[in-house]
């Protein structure tokens, strides 16, 4: 079933795997819960807080969704490299790597000490970075670094609206993401009004989020950002494999936010809070954008499926319509009918 050969990375890939899952579920899904300790509701994961006084009782629902969203983003990334084989996936695993390092320091940095908030976030960032890492290492005799050596950056697209489309990505991911997690507390502060009263809102999970959770969102977004990069300065041959985790991330997160403005759930409280909202279904029309642009380029080169070469004659974007209609079909029972 594994495409690749080497069982440490196997272990390692499967575990920091399991973890994305896990962690993407349980935040996309059950965010709210999870920030108000899952007493009132269910949370297959949990912050362990449910006195109101305490700081990280209800604030950050919608935040935490969101970064599940980016975190199934990078299960995908993570389970195309066991599938599909680890040839070339630094593409894939040096930006996760980078990403990953980066939401530890965050975690630990910007972590509040006068909260009982359980410490499991802390110490499964450390270890699930040195083990993604350490599939990485492990993967080195099966070609993850074939084209590394050969990689001198460059405009290398030629298409001007993808290469557009790409260029505005990588500045806007920067721009978020190193405010997000060199000064999270500007970027709280600019999202809610200085007389936002969040008492009535925190046992919906609806409260302000802590910089801790801004900070992951912005090493997750960096993720991102440098997969968009890859793609403008390496040229778009063989990018499918990490422009596919980010068409689906974005999906997901364009069709949660919609299906949240109708749930009356999602952040509406400033127009810096509209302005998210809006850059999710942006990124994702770009994303879409700069793929298709770029078949022309190279982009589906070497594409397979389970490790056999695969021509997909459309039908990706079939799979991106079907996976947008079951996303919704989720979202719909867990924030309308459910919630």
């Amino acid at each position: 079933m594994f495409k690749i050969e080497s069982m440490p990375a196997k272990i390692c890939l499967g575990f920091s795997a399991l973890m994305f899952l896990l962690y993407s579920v349980s935040f996309m899904f059950f965010g709210d819960c999870y920030v108000t300790g899952g007493e009132a509701c269910f949370a297959p994961l949990d912050n362990g807080v449910t006195d109101d006084t305490d700081p990280a009782f209800g604030g950050g629902g919608p935040e935490t969704a969101f970064n599940g969203v980016l975190f199934f983003g990078i299960f995908i990334s993570t389970m195309l490299i066991l599938f599909e084989g680890a040839r070339g996936k630094w593409i894939i695993m040096l930006p996760c790597s980078l990403g990953l390092i980066s939401m530890t320091f965050g975690v630990w940095n910007w972590w509040n000490a006068e909260s009982m908030a359980g410490p499991l976030p802390k110490y499964m960032s450390i270890l699930v970075t040195l083990i993604y890492i350490g599939g990485y290492l492990s993967l080195r005799n099966e070609g993850v670094n074939d084209g590394l050596s050969e990689f001198k950056p460059g405009l290398k697209v030629k298409d001007k609206i993808a290469m557009t489309s790409l260029i505005v990505l990588v500045l806007a991911g920067l721009f978020y993401s190193i405010r997000m997690i060199m000064t999270p507390n500007d970027v709280i502060a600019e999202g809610f009004p200085a007389n936002f009263d969040d008492s009535s809102l925190l046992a919906k999970g609806l409260g302000d989020p802590l910089p801790t959770q801004v900070s992951v969102t912005g090493s997750l977004i960096l993720v991102y950002t440098l997969w968009s990069a890859l793609v403008l300065t390496d040229g778009a041959s063989g990018k499918w494999a990490v422009l596919h985790p980010s068409a689906f991330a974005f999906i997901t997160a364009t069709v949660s936010t919609f299906i949240a403005l109708v749930a009356d759930t999602a952040r509406n409280t400033s127009d810096a809070n509209q302005m998210d909202a809006l850059t999710g279904g942006a990124v994702m029309l770009l994303v879409l954008i700069s793929y298709f642009r770029l078949n022309d380029e190279g982009m589906e080169d070497g594409m397979t499926f389970m490790g056999k070469p695969h021509d997909t004659n459309g039908k990706f974007a079939n799979a991106l319509l079907l996976f947008a209609f079951v996303m919704g079909a989720l979202f719909t029972i867990d924030y309308v009918l459910i919630g």
